[in-house]
């Protein structure tokens, strides 16, 4: 996967890379020539421009092998794209993707030299371990599967091809490793995902959205749900997030935004008022409890000490006389 180019066809982008390393190695041959610069600086720049060369065109041929390959699929149902966006990176590109019943496959192309075998779990080129590079292709379909449908995410799988070696269909990680050989009859044995319909849609939307001037952004998703309700025909709004003035903390512009806080408690001078109220009171109350738990104790006392004044003080009862009868 290298820069993406803007005609989206197989090897767009590895031959612009290509031709921008050979007009770099001419000049740098030129300067040679000419003698300009230090020559072992100029030497070790050209080898790289020659280097890059060499891997940019390689890539390019294999990605037009590849994309020969996939052409064979017309005829089971299968549309495939070539040269596209990666989401997410302005500056990547997708070789392939092929659209089929088998769902939506991401591929891979990579023309390596040399031995390149997979081994205890791990596939290398070498003796070289190449994770690195199925990874990558884990990470770029998961970035596809962003832009499809919440139905469709599930079917969006990886695939890297090896343009020039014969590797019988293995899976690491998440990532499946395919010699191009075999990489038509794997997409054809692959379990049916998508309609006819379902194939042709996704197909249509994945070349607009993919293969246009721009990269599009990795989709959340939230911004899936967005779009589904967008398309279902409801007006959907986005919060605006409220300016932030330049100097002002954050802990002051929410306190702006809030607005003025509304008094909840009592003034100052209230709530000492009914402090002093509440003293005497509670003075009253303490004597009154004491009183009665001193009653049970008092009251012999008092019937001792103010039983016989109170005694001295009653009147005593005058017996009334009877009349008495004459004879």
């Amino acid at each position: 996967m290298g820069e993406h180019h803007d005609t989206n066809l197989p090897g767009a982008g590895a031959e612009e890379l290509a031709s921008r390393a050979s007009r770099r190695a001419a000049r740098l041959r030129h300067d040679q020539a000419m003698g300009h610069g230090a020559d072992a600086a100029v030497d070790e720049q050209l080898r790289q421009a020659e280097r890059r060369l060499r891997t940019y065109s390689q890539g390019a041929e294999g990605e037009r092998l590849v994309a020969q390959a996939l052409g064979f699929l017309e005829r089971y149902g299968w549309v495939a794209l070539h040269d596209v966006h990666w989401p997410g990176r302005p500056k990547a590109n997708i070789d392939h993707i092929a659209v089929g019943p088998g769902g939506i496959v991401v591929i891979d192309a990579k023309n390596w030299t040399g031995d390149v075998v997979v081994r205890d779990g791990v596939l290398r080129q070498n003796g070289y371990s190449r994770e690195r590079e199925t990874t990558s292709a884990a990470t770029a379909t998961s970035a596809v599967a962003s832009r499809v449908a919440a139905m469709h995410r599930s079917a969006v799988v990886p695939v890297l091809c090896l343009v020039a070696q014969d590797v019988e269909p293995v899976v690491l990680g998440q990532t499946t490793v395919v010699g191009r050989s075999g990489l038509a009859a794997h997409l054809v044995s692959l379990p049916v995902r998508l309609t006819a319909y379902e194939v042709a849609d996704v197909a249509r939307f994945l070349a607009s959205d993919l293969g246009g001037p721009r990269s599009p952004e990795v989709l959340t998703s939230a911004d899936l749900a967005t779009q589904t309700l967008a398309r279902a025909g409801f007006t959907v709004t986005t919060p605006v997030a409220p300016r932030r003035v330049p100097g002002r903390s954050r802990a002051t512009s929410t306190v702006r935004q809030q607005g003025p806080r509304t008094r909840t408690s009592a003034p100052t001078s209230t709530r000492r008022g009914k402090r002093q109220r509440v003293g005497p009171l509670l003075l009253r109350l303490t004597l009154g409890i004491a009183l009665v738990l001193s009653l049970p104790y008092s009251l012999p006392w008092l019937a001792e000490t103010v039983g016989p004044v109170l005694g001295s003080l009653v009147v005593p009862e005058v017996p009334t006389q009877q009349p008495t009868e004459q004879p």
